[in-house]
C-alpha cells in the first residue's frame, strides 16, 4: 500500500475536509480525493460521512485512522534505522510549548543542542495545551511541554519538570495592595488583561475574576511581550511566568503584586506519545529537555 494515501486520509481526518487537506499537503483537491476514494475501494466500505460541516470518520474510517497511525510510526522507524546514521541523532525534531517556554526557557538551550547534537535540527512552535497535544496525535509534534496544574492525556507519556512559578503584575503606578494578597474582589475591580483563550493561567486568572461578580469579559492579546507592554503602560494587570517578566520587575517597568492564595500551582509537564517510535533524535532532545530544563520555584 502507498503509504501516501494513509497521510491523505490522517489528514482529512484532522482538518475535517478534503480542500483544507489538500491545501496542507500541497496536492490538487483531486488527488486527495482520489487516495480516500483508493483507500475505500481496497477496504471495500466507506471511510468518510459528508456533511455539510466536512467529513467525520465512518466506524470503518476510525479503525482504519488507529491502524494507520502505527504503519506511519513503523514506516518512519524503518527509514530512519536502515540509514548509515540510525544510531546516532540526526534529522528534525518538533517541539511544541507555550510561548513563554519558547522564548524564555527552550530559546537559549537552542545553541547548546546544536553544539551537542550538531545533525539534530530542532524547531519550536508556540502552542496552547490542546493545541500541542493534538500536534502530538497528528504526529505534527514529536514532543510537547505544556503548562497545566495536572494533565492526563490519554496515551501520551508525561514528565514532571517542576513548578513553573507565576507573577501577578501591574504597573508601578498601581493603586492595588503589595504588602498583602490581592483579593479576587480587588482583581475583579481592576482591568484584568489575559492572553488568548487556552493558556491554562489565563483561563484560570478570568476564572477567578468571574467568580467574584466580574461580568464584563476581560481584553485576550495575542502574544507575550504586547500584553506586557500594554500593563508595564498602565492598562490593567496580569498574570505571567515570572520568567517572562524578569527583566521587567528588575527595572522597575513592573511591579509584582501577591497573588490570591486560589491560583494553582502551574508545572511544566513534557509530554511524548507513548505508543511512537522516538527516533535517536527525539531520545536525545528528550533527554536533554529533562537535564536542563528544571523547575523553576
Amino acid at each position: 500500500m502507498d503509504t501516501r494515501l494513509l497521510t491523505s486520509f490522517l489528514t482529512v481526518l484532522r482538518v475535517g475536509g478534503i480542500t483544507t487537506a489538500a491545501a496542507e499537503l500541497g496536492f490538487v483537491q483531486s488527488t486527495v480525493t482520489t487516495h480516500i476514494q483508493t483507500l475505500e475501494r481496497l477496504v471495500g466500505t466507506p471511510l468518510l460521512d459528508r456533511h455539510p460541516a466536512g467529513v467525520s470518520p465512518t466506524r470503518a474510517g476510525a479503525l482504519l485512522a488507529e491502524h494507520a497511525q502505527r504503519i506511519l510510526d513503523l514506516e518512519e522507524r524503518m527509514l530512519t534505522e536502515v540509514t548509515t546514521s540510525a544510531a546516532e541523532p540526526t534529522g528534525p525534531v518538533r517541539v511544541c510549548a507555550p510561548e513563554s517556554v519558547c522564548a524564555y526557557r527552550l530559546a537559549p538551550l537552542l545553541p547548546e543542542v546544536r553544539t551537542r547534537f550538531p545533525d539534530v535540527s530542532l524547531s519550536l512552535f508556540p502552542a496552547d495545551t490542546r493545541t500541542a497535544l493534538t500536534a502530538l496525535a497528528d504526529r505534527r509534534a514529536d514532543l510537547a511541554l505544556v503548562l497545566e496544574p495536572s494533565v492526563h492525556p490519554p496515551g501520551v507519556d508525561l514528565v514532571d519538570l517542576g513548578v513553573q512559578r507565576l507573577s501577578l503584575v501591574a504597573a508601578a503606578t498601581t493603586a492595588l495592595p503589595r504588602d498583602r494578597p490581592v483579593t479576587p474582589v480587588e482583581l475583579s475591580a481592576a482591568d484584568v488583561l489575559l492572553l488568548e483563550k487556552g493558556c491554562s493561567y489565563s483561563d484560570e486568572l478570568a476564572a477567578l475574576i468571574a467568580s467574584a461578580g466580574h461580568t464584563a469579559t476581560p481584553p485576550r492579546f495575542g502574544g507575550i511581550e504586547t500584553l506586557k507592554r500594554c500593563v508595564a503602560a498602565g492598562l490593567g494587570v496580569t498574570l505571567l511566568p515570572t520568567v517572562a517578566v524578569a527583566d521587567e520587575l528588575a527595572d522597575g517597568r513592573l511591579v509584582e503584586l501577591r497573588p490570591p492564595a486560589d491560583l494553582a500551582r502551574q508545572h511544566l509537564w513534557l509530554a511524548t506519545p507513548s505508543s511512537r517510535w522516538r527516533s535517536p533524535a527525539v531520545r536525545a532532545v528528550h533527554a536533554t529537555l529533562r537535564e536542563t530544563v528544571p523547575p523553576v520555584r
